[in-house]
């Protein structure tokens, strides 16, 4: 019960954010919780908000980074489904070019 009003029954998923998201260069790491039976849309809602960065918005605009789930490459959007459990690892990677 304590454990619920703390939130504490709520996934911990860490999340890394690296690349050019809506225009700007992000390199982001944290720790976000979400819902119980939350799915990878939902940490990644989560993450962007902290960021201060629409990554679901991104998503429909064409974005097209590579999204790992403890080191699993993910085939969007159909994988935004899959569900995420405490301690997982969440990576979206933009794409970059340089020399």
């Amino acid at each position: 019960m304590i454990r619920r009003w703390l939130g504490l029954d709520r996934p911990t998923v860490s999340v890394t954010i690296t690349g050019v998201v809506g225009g700007r260069m992000v390199r982001w790491e944290g720790k976000v919780r979400t819902g119980p039976g939350a799915d990878v849309a939902a940490a990644l809602a989560a993450a962007g908000k902290a960021a201060d960065i629409d990554l679901l918005g991104a998503l429909a605009g064409g974005a097209q980074p590579a999204v790992l789930l403890d080191g699993r490459r993910l085939e969007l959007p159909q994988d935004l489904h899959t569900t995420v459990e405490t301690g997982a690892r969440l990576s979206w990677l933009m794409p970059m070019a340089g020399g």
